[in-house]
């Protein structure tokens, strides 16, 4: 069973894996609920106030940022590319 662009109709395909969440990794990793803790105990020393304030802040907003960051970032898609009419498809095309 040979796969047909949906756009050309050609057989000549290629899947390739687009990771469309590879921009907000690095951010993701600074915002987890552990890093923000850790930083709001250190501000909280700074400025005076028991840490352990600094860390239920810097948790709570920590979950807060992941929480959003996760439900707008995509998931790893897999994508075909044809190379007659260079368009990329997403697999759903192809049923």
């Amino acid at each position: 069973m040979s796969l047909n662009c949906p756009f050309c109709q050609s057989t000549n395909i290629m899947l390739i894996e687009a990771s469309t969440s590879q921009a907000n990794t690095a951010l993701s990793s600074l915002g987890t609920p552990a890093t923000l803790a850790a930083l709001g105990s250190t501000v909280a020393k700074s400025f005076n106030l028991p840490p352990i304030v600094g860390g239920i802040a810097g948790t709570v907003l920590g979950g807060l940022f992941n929480s959003l960051t996760e439900q707008s970032t995509p998931r790893h898609q897999s994508l075909y590319f044809c190379h007659n009419c260079y368009q990329k498809f997403p697999t759903h095309f192809l049923h």
